[in-house]
């Protein structure tokens, strides 16, 4: 009975990690959004002296969470009590989910997003308002429309910041705005900063967390800090919603080897910022190299994702990109976007004259 309502909810629905085409050897994997220079040096040290003897009990080494504490220290006042560690920000979101759901509860938030947490929803009953960016103002996220859309029906606010297709990010003035909205009317605010390791500390909503209770940050280490394969994030919020997500969370999560990575790459001193000029570089010169007929959607230059539009709504241009060698995820899976769109994640100064090369033939044929 619960896969047949599932299905209903879901349709045919798939996660689109799933529904990318594999890159083979002679492909430029522009797919998922992992950081294209890796993880840091730390990370080999790490294994090379991690104590196996700590693989024998259960998790409960303090490390990683004093770590998180000590990292923030310098933007904003968080005690230990106030963070959960997850295993990636993709549990953390299903946590939240399960926790603040009820029936007929409503989720405002921006489309097109982070797909994975708009199926969560829908899958715990819960009802999506979707404030869509309009192609007309190049998708850009209107904060007044969002905060409009907040309403005494509203159970929670879910921001991803940066946002994910499009790589864009709102300025800490916009997300008070919506925090303001959010704490007169009792509602939490679910910030996702997936993807905001490329970025200052200082711009982060976490700097914003002391001063607001609705306010829930989710923050991973697969994007930024390349560690995608070591399942570790967490979240950080009030004292009172850490217990209740205790209630019904695994009490284990991130073992014991995610706990000393995390720790230690925390503590590094190279940070994922520090390859944001990069980025800016290619997606300037990708930007230049669409001519026409490919548009790229509103974007933070210095964040490693952008959507891409091409202005035929009858093209499939994750295929187009395909045939010739660049492997991107569909637009398609982004509600309200088609197959005419992808989201592209760039890859390093040395890869990217493949891209941009490819993107000017593009233009030109």
């Amino acid at each position: 009975m619960k896969n047949r309502v599932r299905e209903e909810l879901l349709g045919e629905h798939r996660s689109y990690a799933e529904n990318t085409p594999e890159a083979t050897e002679d492909m430029l994997d522009c797919s998922l959004g992992i950081n294209p220079y890796g993880y840091p040096d730390v990370v080999e040290d790490v294994i090379r002296n991690f104590d196996v003897e700590r693989l024998y009990q259960y998790p409960h080494s303090t490390e990683a969470r004093e770590a998180v504490v000590e990292y923030w220290k310098d933007y904003a006042f968080i005690e230990p009590e106030n963070v959960v560690l997850t295993d990636g920000s993709v549990t953390a979101l299903t946590l939240l989910v399960n926790v603040l759901s009820r029936p007929e509860a409503e989720v405002v938030c921006f489309m097109p997003t982070f797909t994975d947490m708009v199926e969560y929803a829908r899958t715990m009953g819960m009802k999506v308002h979707g404030v869509n960016t309009l192609e007309e103002d190049n998708y850009r996220e209107n904060v007044d429309r969002l905060v409009d859309a907040i309403t005494e029906n509203t159970s929670l606010v879910y921001i991803d910041n940066p946002n994910n297709p499009t790589g864009q990010s709102l300025t800490l003035d916009e997300m008070r705005n919506v925090l303001e909205k959010c704490e007169k009317l009792g509602v939490y605010c679910l910030i996702d900063e997936a993807y905001a390791d490329f970025l200052p500390r200082e711009e982060s909503a976490v700097t914003l967390g002391p001063d607001y209770t609705c306010m829930i940050s989710v923050r991973t280490f697969s994007k930024g800090f390349g560690l995608a394969g070591a399942r570790a994030g967490y979240i950080i919020t009030n004292k009172k919603l850490v217990s209740y997500i205790a209630k019904v969370s695994n009490p284990y999560m991130m073992n014991e080897i995610s706990r000393a990575l995390t720790a230690a790459v925390l503590k590094y001193r190279t940070q994922p910022e520090e390859h944001g000029m990069d980025f800016a570089i290619i997606k300037g010169a990708l930007r230049d190299a669409c001519g026409d007929r490919i548009v790229m959607a509103e974007t933070d230059d210095r964040v490693p994702i952008c959507l891409l539009r091409h202005v035929d709504e009858s093209v499939d241009l994750q295929r187009l990109l395909l045939d010739r060698g660049i492997v991107t995820c569909s637009g398609a899976e982004f509600e309200p976007l088609g197959k005419n769109s992808v989201r592209l994640r760039v890859p390093t100064l040395r890869d990217a004259g493949t891209l941009v090369e490819t993107f000017k033939r593009l233009r030109d044929e």
